[in-house]
């Protein structure tokens, strides 16, 4: 009985020195947007349907995914236009990954919005390793184009 007692206050002395930390993707408490993968690059209007086109700069082929299909080649210096249909689903619209066709080089995305055509323009180059790593595009419920 002694020890449940002890035990019980170790714990709730323990608790009252913990105190809540914010977690990376909450906004930022002076009101201002930190930089970080958690922030969109971009914004599309998620009740029309989205074309993203793909544009590889690398140098190197490449290869992306759509989900539910197989992989798709993008040679080097080519464009592909990846159509993103809206549904009536409540989750992610879409989750292209785009990777080096059989290698681990790293690379980054670049992103420019045509608004008026709902299209998203992918610049897709060589990332230098110091700066950030993109190996998919995401598109949220809410039309928040983001690269991880």
């Amino acid at each position: 009985m002694k020890s449940k007692i002890i035990a019980t206050a170790a714990i709730l002395a323990a608790l009252g020195c913990l105190h809540p930390h914010p977690a990376l993707s909450q906004p930022a408490t002076d009101g201002g947007t930190k930089p970080g993968f958690w922030q969109p690059q971009a914004q599309v209007d998620n009740t029309r349907n989205i074309t993203l086109r793909l544009l590889n700069e690398t140098g190197l082929n490449l290869e992306y995914g759509q989900s539910g299909a197989s992989l798709s080649s993008l040679p080097v210096g080519a464009t592909k236009n990846i159509m993103v249909r809206i549904s009536n689903r409540t989750g992610d619209i879409a989750n292209i990954p785009i990777n080096v066709k059989g290698g681990t080089t790293t690379l980054k995305y670049d992103y420019n919005v045509d608004s008026q055509k709902n299209i998203v323009t992918i610049r897709i180059s060589q990332s230098d390793g110091r700066t950030r790593q993109d190996r998919s595009v995401y598109i949220d419920e809410k039309g928040r184009v983001y690269s991880f």
